[in-house]
């Protein structure tokens, strides 16, 4: 059996997911997606996409290569994981939430911001939303460029100061206004799903941005891991989640609040932390449900 594990920057979980599957005996291969062309990968019995969302930040022509590539890939008949389909869901926010939302899966209203019209996008969250609601990238990662925003004014000094970034950035994914959803809780839930089943879940503090009382959950941003039970409202939504963007494998994250389990994102290519032990076991069964989701589609 032959493996590429598709990557952008090297990072230590592609190194140990690598130093696993040669040490199942599987022949193992890392390869860059800015310099990999569709023909690389022939001779390989399965493409494993590890090219993160966050790499939208600083490289966005690679999330767009990624998605072309494995489509051509797909088309040799070759088995990706992620698939083409599934890494969109993963690359871009306001398709997973249409596609969430036709599969009744609660979660946070979502609407696209036009920069080409600018000041409609603002009249137009200002009467679906409330304040506060949340402004963020429509492709990206790892609480990067997110924001809380309480009044219009506010929102059009943080919209016009992002698009600045992203234009100093080269980032053309676009941005999206979202319904703030207030936690129940001083945590959410990071939920695995892996075929079709619940997992495993735990939970991370949310975090305080700009001085404000904690409202996000970013292990990146300083969010504290901890053991928790999920609810099954939070395993179902999960469930129904994962089936509508089409992962084998998922992390999502939930937030409880009084109307419901909330989906705020889908992570089907998670980080892990690799001198964390629940990491560890963690990756242990990723690269499980990789094995064997190849091993029924071999049969």
């Amino acid at each position: 059996m032959k493996i590429a594990i598709l990557h952008h920057d090297l990072e230590e979980t592609e190194k140990k997911l690598n130093e696993l599957f040669l040490e199942k005996g599987i022949d193992s291969n890392l390869l860059n997606i800015r310099k990999s062309h569709s023909n690389d990968f022939i001779g390989f019995d399965l493409v494993l996409n590890r090219v993160y969302a966050s790499v939208a930040n600083r490289d966005y022509s690679s999330i767009k290569k990624t998605l072309e590539l494995l489509s051509k890939i797909e088309s040799k008949n070759i088995y990706c994981l992620n698939s083409a389909k599934t890494s969109l869901y993963d690359y871009n926010k306001f398709e997973a939430y249409k596609i969430m939302e036709k599969n009744s899966v609660l979660t946070p209203k979502t609407i696209f911001i036009n920069p080409s019209s600018l000041k409609k996008s603002i009249e137009k969250s200002s009467d679906i939303f409330d304040y506060p609601l949340i402004l963020k990238r429509n492709s990206g990662g790892r609480g990067k460029d997110i924001s809380k925003i309480n009044s219009k004014k506010e929102f059009k000094n943080a919209i016009l100061e992002k698009l600045s970034l992203a234009k100093h950035e080269n980032y053309l994914g676009g941005f999206i206004a979202q319904e703030f959803i207030k936690s129940s809780r001083n945590h959410d839930c990071r939920i695995g799903i892996i075929n079709g089943k619940f997992a495993f879940s735990y939970k991370r503090s949310l975090v305080s941005l700009n001085g404000e009382v904690g409202w996000l959950a970013s292990t990146s941003n300083g969010s504290i891991e901890g053991k928790y039970n999920a609810l099954d409202s939070e395993i179902n939504e999960a469930l129904k989640s994962t089936k509508s963007i089409g992962a084998k494998f998922n992390e999502l994250d939930i937030l409880l609040s009084d109307y419901g389990a909330y989906v705020i994102e889908n992570n089907p290519t998670p980080n892990y932390f690799v001198n964390n032990l629940e990491d560890q076991k963690r990756m242990k069964k990723f690269v499980n449900v990789v094995l064997n989701e190849f091993g029924k589609k071999d049969e």
